[in-house]
């Protein structure tokens, strides 16, 4: 607007009247048009900022839940600990072996998903009391147990192998549904194990057989749970992966099961999957989610939710790598913990990319902070070089200005630094007092020690106790003892003088050859021997004397401690700069 006003009054007095109300009417026109495309403008970003917003809002709220469940991740595992806690004092507490049996199945059934080893521990503690009771029901248990189990770590072929020896026809009915589960879930994984390979289709066949015998045996009752739902979407989603029968059994089964159960985690996850079939991407990311959280609460060590969670989020944005990241330690944290050798490997496929992402980046974060700091400098240029052709009247008043504020900001420098000086000399001051009170303390120590002394000998000559005396004048005893009494008085001392002077010690000294003090108020050899050089004790004669050590003793202290320095030529020197105070 500013630029058409400019025009319209040069043009004002070099035409015409009816120029002028031509003109008149063409700039009215031209800035009601502006101002129409900038209203339209307007409206469309506030249309479409609520709807963008609200997809923000909605994201960070389901991830906010993920946040918070891996935050309270120990106060989750101590619940399961307290559950297994308590099932081990029953087995323990068993009044006879088929009790036992029953709480020892428990027991390996709450770590067959938490961890790999103890659920192994106690499923052979369950088979080996079968065969000793022959109870023939909890052998066949525990070996489906075992099959279970060491199909999960990777024994594929082994786990497929024990099944294979078990005949399901001589089995109840409840120990029959669990047979074929196993037998479909060993091939589920080896499918897993074996994706993008030849062999992938013949795996999936046989789970595809085993979960049909499985189903087939269900009786009529049975039919009605969680359970039985979630084996027929996963049976449908075999069949079809965008099977919408599938979708609904899996919804079933997520209705019936409690949120801190296995199969509501699974059922989560089986509804994921089926929006990621379809193109449902927002459904996807919250049944992730939905399954992640159950997996935690339960304390679901072998899952594969939140895996999937994490490369979907940083798949989807690439802002997303630091929270993905996160995600992805947590379920390899998990895997370890459980001891997963397929999931480890799954998740190693996938960290590199994570933390390469996030490396980027930071990359790129520090060029479009350099490229915007650009653009604000050539910005603020511009603005400058307009400001002075706009307000020339302005710059002589703008420039008595700046040079009286800068006086006054000179003279606030200037009032700083006396502080400081001040401050520094009342430092100084403390320190010269402190060591005069050091010496006084120590001369009054020695002189009254020697008077001591004096009354000693005295009075051991006027007793005639002259082998007496000579024998203590012979120990070293009294020698340790005043020396052991002088380093206590010059540590302490030394430590109130210059209390950062260790930790300023070790930043000449290489990391791995970083030093520390017994106590507070208590100094080594070596670090005694460079507090004498600091306060200007630097000659190894001088130093030897008042530590009572020979001179090659103290070269080799200081020759030792020069090999550990980062700059072994600058060392001593640089002794003298530790703890800097203004000399007096």
């Amino acid at each position: 607007m500013v630029l058409y006003e400019r025009k319209f009054v040069s043009l004002h007095h070099k035409t015409d009247k009816r120029t002028k109300i031509t003109f008149k009417r063409q700039f009215c026109y031209n800035y009601k048009e502006t101002l129409k495309m900038k209203l339209l403008i307007y409206l469309l970003l506030l249309l479409t900022m609520p709807l963008a917003a609200q997809s923000k809002t909605d994201e960070k709220t389901l991830l906010d839940r993920i946040d918070k469940m891996i935050e309270n991740d120990q106060y989750y595992q101590g619940i399961k600990e307290k559950e297994l806690k308590h099932l081990k004092r029953q087995a323990y507490e068993a009044e006879d072996d088929q009790t036992r049996l029953l709480f020892l199945d428990s027991i390996y059934h709450a770590y067959s998903t938490y961890r790999y080893d103890s659920a192994y521990a106690y499923m052979k503690q369950g088979l080996e009391l079968a065969e000793k009771c022959h109870n023939t029901y909890y052998i066949l248990r525990n070996q489906i147990n075992q099959a279970s189990i060491l199909s999960v770590r990777g024994f594929y072929g082994k786990a497929e192998s024990l099944l294979k020896s078990l005949n399901p026809n001589e089995m109840p009915y409840q120990l029959k549904l669990y047979y074929y589960f196993t037998f479909a879930w060993i091939y589920n994984y080896w499918e897993s194990y074996a994706n993008n390979s030849d062999y992938a289709e013949e795996f999936r066949a046989k789970k595809k057989h085993y979960m049909s015998l499985l189903i087939q045996n269900f009786n009529e009752n049975s039919k009605k749970s969680a359970y039985y739902n979630y084996l027929m979407g996963e049976y449908a989603y075999i069949n079809s992966p965008i099977s919408k029968e599938s979708l609904n059994h899996y919804l079933k089964a997520l209705k019936m099961s409690p949120a801190k159960s296995r199969i509501h985690a699974m059922s989560a996850y089986g509804i994921a999957r089926y929006y990621k079939n379809t193109g449902k991407f927002d459904l996807y990311e919250e049944y992730l989610v939905e399954a992640s959280v159950s997996d935690g609460l339960c304390q679901l060590k072998e899952t594969v939710a939140l895996q999937k969670l994490a490369y979907y989020i940083f798949k989807k944005d690439a802002s997303n790598s630091k929270r993905a990241a996160k995600y992805i330690q947590h379920t390899m944290e998990d895997a370890q913990f459980f001891n997963n050798q397929l999931r480890m490997m799954e998740i190693s496929n996938i960290l590199p990319v994570i933390a390469s992402a996030n490396q980027q980046a930071a990359e790129r974060s520090r060029t479009r902070f350099l490229w915007g700091f650009m653009g604000v400098s050539i910005a603020l240029v511009i603005i400058l070089i307009l400001s002075l052709v706009n307000n020339r009247q302005k710059n002589k008043l703008k420039k008595n200005k700046a040079e009286i504020e800068e006086q006054n900001e000179k003279q606030k420098e200037m009032n700083a630094q006396l502080t400081e000086l001040n401050q520094q000399l009342i430092e100084t001051n403390i320190k010269r007092e402190t060591y005069m009170r050091l010496f006084m303390d120590i001369s009054a120590a020695y002189i009254s020690k020697l008077s001591d002394y004096r009354k000693l000998v005295s009075r051991k000559i006027k007793a005639n106790q002259t082998a007496d005396l000579l024998k203590s004048l012979n120990t070293h005893k009294l020698e340790e003892e005043e020396s052991q009494m002088f380093y206590n008085r010059f540590d302490k001392a030394f430590m109130e003088l210059y209390p950062g002077f260790v930790t300023e010690l070790n930043k000449l000294l290489l990391p791995e050859c970083q030093m520390e003090v017994p106590t507070t108020h208590d100094l080594t050899t070596e670090i005694r021997i460079f507090a004498l050089m600091r306060l200007g004790v630097t000659d190894s004669q001088e130093i030897a004397t008042l530590l009572h050590y020979s001179t090659q003793t103290i070269y080799n202290y200081k020759s030792g401690m020069r090999a550990k320095a980062i700059n072994r030529d600058t060392f001593e020197s640089d002794i003298n700069q530790l703890c800097h105070i203004i000399n007096s």
